[in-house]
C-alpha cells in the first residue's frame, strides 16, 4: 500500500532516509534519483536502494530497447526533414535568420516526437523495474514542503522516525 508523507524542509535542512531500500528495504548501498519538475525549477533527491533492485533499474526490457532505438531514428529524421524544409521554404529571408529558424523548428521537432515515445518506453519496462520506479516518487514539492509517495511500509516507519518532526501525513 502506498502513502503519501509531506515533509517540511527550510533552505538550509536535509531530509534524513534510513539505510534501507524503497523497495524490498533490505540494507541500502545505492541510490536512485528522484526528481520533480516545476516551471523552470527542478528538484533532485537522492532516495536508497539495495544492490539488487539498483541492478533492477539497469535492466531494460526487448521492447523498452527497441523504443528507444525507433525513438532515436524517428526523433533525427523528423528533426532532419523540418530543418531541411525550413532551410528551403525560407529562401527570401536573411541567410542567418534562416538557419536560426530552421534549426529552431527541427530542434522542436526532435522534441516534439522524444515526447511522444516518453511513455511508450516506459510502459515497455519491465515489471519488475516499474516496481522498483514505483516504491518512490517525489509527488510535489515547494521552498518548504516536499510530498513522497512509497510503497514499503518498514521504510515508511524508519523514514517517519528519522524526520518525525517535519512529518505531514497526507
Amino acid at each position: 500500500m502506498s502513502r503519501q508523507l509531506i515533509v517540511k524542509i527550510g533552505p538550509n535542512e536535509t531530509i534524513r532516509f534510513p539505510a534501507l531500500c524503497t523497495n524490498c528495504a533490505q540494507l541500502a548501498t545505492e541510490k536512485m534519483e528522484l526528481y520533480k519538475r516545476n516551471g523552470r525549477i527542478r528538484r533532485q533527491i537522492d532516495v536508497p536502494l539495495c544492490s539488487q533492485c539498483a541492478a533492477q533499474l539497469s535492466k531494460s526490457s526487448a521492447a523498452e530497447e527497441r523504443m528507444h532505438k525507433v525513438s532515436r531514428l524517428l526523433a533525427i529524421t523528423a528533426g532532419t526533414v523540418l530543418l531541411l524544409a525550413g532551410l528551403l521554404l525560407l529562401s527570401g529571408v536573411a541567410i542567418w535568420l534562416r538557419l536560426l529558424l530552421a534549426l529552431l523548428l527541427g530542434l522542436a521537432a526532435t522534441a516534439f516526437v522524444t515526447g511522444l515515445f516518453r511513455t511508450r518506453i516506459s510502459n515497455a519496462a519491465l515489471p519488475e523495474k516499474k516496481a522498483v520506479l514505483d516504491s518512490a516518487q517525489l509527488q510535489a514539492f515547494s521552498w518548504r514542503t516536499a510530498t513522497f509517495e512509497f510503497s514499503n511500509d518498514a521504510f515508511i516507519e524508519r523514514f517517519m522516525e528519522l524526520n518525525e518532526p517535519n512529518i505531514q501525513s497526507a
